[in-house]
């Protein structure tokens, strides 16, 4: 079976990533995708235009900002793709409550909604006509749960602590925190988050990794988040993909 190497869906445990790395580089993991929830997702009112453009012509007055509260069922689940959703919306044409679906990236809201992720802070139904923004802060992204794995050769881990410091500069928020790559010893890294604003008429739109430096190792890499639980970073032609996985580690 020795060089019969395939293309393999991540959603495997950290051992089984290092088997499949000794494939010796015929493996290739893709980062899935678990998308994001919990909390009022503001509709767009220009979606061919870059950024959110609040459309506030929803509610019994026809004045309020047009809403989808989205609700994963049980909470978010920062290890599942698939899992169930609840929601209310004030959006014409929606039912008032219902239920719907995550899976990857599609949602679909029974009565409402039916579209994909574009990130995490942003989804468009399938016609196009509806764009839905969302903000997504340090409390929804949890980065201390799990261990995040290197998906290139499946053998480096990383963990972050829970340390964040806020900063805010010309407007923009960002949450800086440490962590290591495991190892031994382990080697210390910082993280600096640059959080959305989709209220802000200039943004930031969507939530991205301003700063990921791991000590001794060069300088910084920058990159988006891939669904809540995964990062493609790069640094002058370098990609680094980190998916998260369950497990318990400490630096």
């Amino acid at each position: 079976m020795a060089g019969r190497c395939l293309n393999w869906r991540t959603g495997l445990g950290v051992g089984a990533l290092a088997g499949l790395a000794a494939c010796g580089g015929g493996v290739v993991l893709l980062l899935g995708f678990i998308g994001s929830a919990g909390g009022d997702w503001l509709q767009d009112d220009q979606p061919a235009q870059d950024g959110l453009q609040l459309r506030s012509n929803c509610g019994p007055a026809g004045n309020d900002a047009c809403r989808i509260n989205i609700q994963p069922v049980n909470g978010q689940n920062l290890f599942a793709e698939n899992f169930d959703l609840s929601f209310t919306s004030n959006l014409p044409g929606c039912v008032d409550s219902g239920d719907g679906r995550a899976e990857g990236k599609r949602m679909t809201l029974n009565g409402c909604f039916t579209g994909a992720y574009v990130n995490i802070n942003q989804t468009v139904s399938d016609s196009g006509a509806v764009r839905m923004f969302f903000d997504v802060d340090e409390n929804d992204l949890q980065m201390p749960q799990g261990v995040w794995v290197e998906l290139q050769q499946g053998s480096r881990r990383f963990v972050f602590r829970n340390d964040g410091q806020e900063l805010v500069v010309d407007n923009v928020r960002y949450v800086n925190s440490t962590g290591c790559e495991l190892g031994t010893p382990n080697v210390p890294l910082s993280l600096g988050l640059r959080m959305s604003n989709i209220r802000n008429p200039s943004g930031p739109f969507e939530t991205t990794v301003s700063s990921f430096v791991i000590q001794g190792a060069g300088g910084a890499w920058q990159g988006q988040f891939v669904g809540v639980s995964g990062l493609r970073l790069t640094r002058a032609g370098e990609v680094l993909e980190l998916e998260r996985r369950q497990g318990s580690e400490s630096c």
